[in-house]
């Protein structure tokens, strides 16, 4: 392709191709939308502290060491990599023309949908294993590229995505390419199959079990399997991500996170002592409302 016709494809793009209610839209942007929208959920339940939901928290029995950067930090390092993730779309979408229509007959089926999508689940665990693993197998790539994303100790939800510009770039960004290609995916089935990712990713990265995270059940590869690959305990363990954990089976690379969490129950129980020890620390009276409005006024009356 000359560059007239690049330059012509490119205005066919961003003049017709991204408009809302054709493939191509979605693909560009939705998929931020439904990070921002499951990270922003996880965040605020972050901020409440609701009692209810704070014991689903995945807490280690043993910490380690916290966070060493803002939280302001890694959500701007976010940004900057779903720009270029989205730049490499659009950029992908004007060398290959037929990028959305070349499988969309093939996928009209629902069944054929269905198939490719969990082709798509497969093929992008294998990619996302491999390169993983690579990160951390390769002094060079761990200490230059994917020790980004371990400074994030306790990881939460907004920073799912923090990684080195260059990581981001090869393990999300052209995986998600490879994933399309290999797997034959119409633009509508990547679509769904990457809002899935990316809401996947968020929540093993929001450190919430269920209910609070209703995905925690049904995959292996969950937010307390992902955690203790965090953990200094398990960083060259639990390389999958973001669906399955047959890689880390078949290569023993697979590290049971069972037992290095604190139960429902135990943080139920350490919430409910933290409340009798805050209720004894409370001077007398404060929190008797009888003593107070209309209590204290009926005993003002007589």
């Amino acid at each position: 392709m000359d560059s007239s016709a690049l330059w012509t494809q490119a205005v066919h793009v961003f003049s017709d191709r991204l408009r809302s209610g054709n493939p191509e839209f979605g693909l560009v942007f939705y998929l931020p939308i439904a990070y921002w929208l499951a990270a922003g959920f996880y965040e605020l339940l972050d901020w409440m502290r609701l009692p209810f939901t704070e014991k689903y928290k995945l807490n280690r029995r043993e910490p380690g060491r916290g966070n060493m950067i803002t939280h302001q930090h890694v959500i701007l390092r976010v940004l900057l990599q779903q720009v270029i993730q989205t730049a490499l779309t659009l950029a992908v979408m004007i060398l290959d023309p037929d990028m959305c229509g070349r499988c969309a007959d093939s996928t009209k089926n629902p069944i054929q949908r269905i198939s490719r999508f969990i082709l798509g689940m497969y093929v992008m665990d294998t990619w996302q294993y491999w390169i993983h693993r690579i990160m951390h197998t390769s002094t060079f790539l761990y200490k230059y590229l994917h020790s980004v994303h371990h400074s994030l100790m306790i990881p939460y939800a907004s920073g799912a995505l923090y990684n080195s510009i260059l990581e981001g770039l090869l393990l999300d960004s052209l995986g998600g390419v490879v994933t399309h290609y290999v797997a034959g995916l119409d633009c509508d089935t990547a679509t769904y199959l990457y809002i899935f990712a990316n809401i996947k990713t968020v929540a093993d990265h929001s450190n919430y079990r269920g209910p609070v995270n209703p995905l925690h059940g049904l995959f292996p590869n969950c937010a307390a399997y992902h955690d203790i690959h965090h953990d200094v305990r398990g960083i060259k363990m639990n390389f999958s991500q973001p669906f399955f954990t047959h890689w880390d089976w078949l290569l023993s690379t697979f590290l049971d996170p069972a037992g290095m969490h604190f139960t429902v129950e135990e943080q139920a129980k350490k919430q409910e002592g933290r409340l009798h020890k805050q209720a004894a620390q409370e001077p007398p009276g404060l929190s008797n409302p009888v003593t107070t409005g209309k209590g204290a006024e009926s005993k003002k009356a007589r």
